[in-house]
């Protein structure tokens, strides 16, 4: 029994209304509270935070109300999310600005003064923000075999922080930490490759996990909109929207919750029983606390790789060097040749962050077999000097201006034409730094890259 209040600049849409208690709530129809796998029992969510502006003006949006759950309904509503997972197929990730605030990363959609999302940590810098809960969550999920892709419309490099790997996130809107991957402009292009990308877990997807975005009519948006489609034929298990704030698709929604998405992720993550990283830890590649000894300008001459993590072997001559796999791959008389290399990892300044890596001289990633003769030398070392194989800036040329004090990252600068008109339409000055972050490095090093975004000249 909902006695209606009127929205005030919209008295068409009457959307907010008080129980017999007193309580405002959401007053739209049932599966729009709670999604067609929704139960009509559950009480319809709660107004926290009334704010009558546009949570994206211009777009189409909904107001910048915001909802929660009842304690629970949430808890019931996990538990069919939980079910939904274990019977799906191919599952993705759609997330928008909202996963990130807690970070202290902005959004674009929360408006009100006291909104929830607004609670978060000032932070220097956005490219030195930590990942939430729910990235941590969702990369344990990852690993789980639970979650098979991520688009991300944000920029922040937060699922890599958390440990996604970097070859199934596809970072649609640009990003922050890939040099090839600028941010796309509202009006302009998205990266062909990217793009087509998208198309090909749009048609694999069978449920969608959208979180944090306002879902206002973006081309991404495909992605949360044809498997909830295709869930009203049979062929797709649909959508899961997890927000405080209405959206304009959440008739299409199998699930809606309305709560804050690391809350939402924090009782998922006790309901499947997975085990995500509860420390917040920088990430860094290599990492000697977690592959052992760093053997810098060491090169293995079966696997090619440079340098030789853990464990090294050389033979007779010290000339030439395997790494831990490639020994145990060995036979008896092979390993007669080679002994283990003892104490602390030896090495020159000038062998530091130089990795090979199965790429060819025009960033093209070398088919079959990996071996020595099969990879490439890529030196980060400050002042290397590089040219750009892929995104917009292909061809154009640049230079390694030095590693990042606080996580290390590679940050480069890049010369630009600036007559020249690029097709993700951001205003590009004469040089931009830009930075390359250490999981791209481990992703090309281990061949996951579709391609590698520079060379060195």
């Amino acid at each position: 029994k909902i006695k209606v209040m009127s929205n005030r600049r919209n008295n068409k849409k009457k959307i907010v209304g008080a129980d017999e208690q007193g309580t405002l709530r959401l007053c739209v129809d049932f599966k729009e509270c709670h999604g067609f796998y929704g139960n009509t029992k559950w009480a319809k969510p709660r107004l926290v935070v009334k704010c009558d502006l546009e949570a994206r003006p211009g777009y189409q949006t909904c107001k910048a109300h915001e909802f929660n759950d009842e304690e629970d309904v949430l808890a019931s509503k996990i538990k069919v999310l939980a079910k939904l997972i274990g019977k799906a197929k191919h599952v993705t990730a759609y997330t928008g600005a909202g996963i990130s605030t807690a970070s202290g990363i902005n959004d674009y959609a929360s408006k009100a003064k006291d909104s929830k999302a607004l609670q978060r940590p000032k932070l220097k810098s956005g490219t030195l923000a930590r990942p939430t809960l729910a990235h941590r969550v969702l990369a344990a999920m990852e690993k789980e075999n639970l979650l098979h892709h991520w688009v991300q419309q944000n920029h922040d490099g937060l699922p890599q922080k958390a440990g996604y790997p970097q070859h199934k996130l596809n970072e649609i809107h640009g990003a922050w930490f890939d040099p090839s991957n600028p941010v796309v402009a509202m009006s302009g292009d998205l990266r062909d490759d990217l793009f087509q990308w998208m198309l090909e877990e749009e048609q694999k997807t069978d449920l969608c996990l959208t979180m944090g975005t306002s879902l206002c009519g973006m081309n991404s948006d495909r992605m949360a909109e044809t498997p909830a489609l295709k869930s009203f034929e049979g062929k797709a298990l649909g959508t899961v929207i997890v927000s405080l704030q209405r959206t304009q698709m959440d008739s299409y929604a199998g699930l809606r919750i309305f709560a804050t998405i690391d809350r939402v992720m924090e009782l998922l993550a006790q309901e499947l029983k997975i085990k995500y990283n509860i420390e917040d830890e920088i990430y860094e590649y290599p990492d000697a606390k977690v592959h052992g000894e760093i053997h810098w300008g060491k090169q293995c001459v079966v696997s090619g790789q440079m340098p030789i993590l853990g464990n090294l072997y050389q033979d007779r001559s010290k000339s030439r060097y395997v790494c831990e796999r490639a020994y145990q791959q060995l036979d008896k008389d092979e390993k007669k040749s080679y002994e283990l290399v003892e104490g602390k990892a030896r090495y020159e300044k000038k062998d530091v962050d130089v990795f090979a890596v199965p790429y060819d001289a025009n960033g093209k990633l070398v088919e079959g077999q990996r071996n020595k003769q099969k990879t490439l030398l890529l030196n980060l070392q400050v002042g290397a000097k590089l040219k750009m194989t892929d995104g917009p800036f292909k061809g154009e040329e640049g230079y390694v201006w030095m590693i990042k004090k606080e996580e290390k990252h590679i940050l480069i600068v890049v010369y630009h034409d600036i007559k020249k008109k690029y097709r993700h339409r951001q205003r590009v000055p004469e040089r931009t730094s830009r930075l390359f972050g250490r999981w791209m490095i481990e992703a090309a090093v281990n061949g996951k890259l579709s391609r590698l975004p520079f060379v060195n000249l």
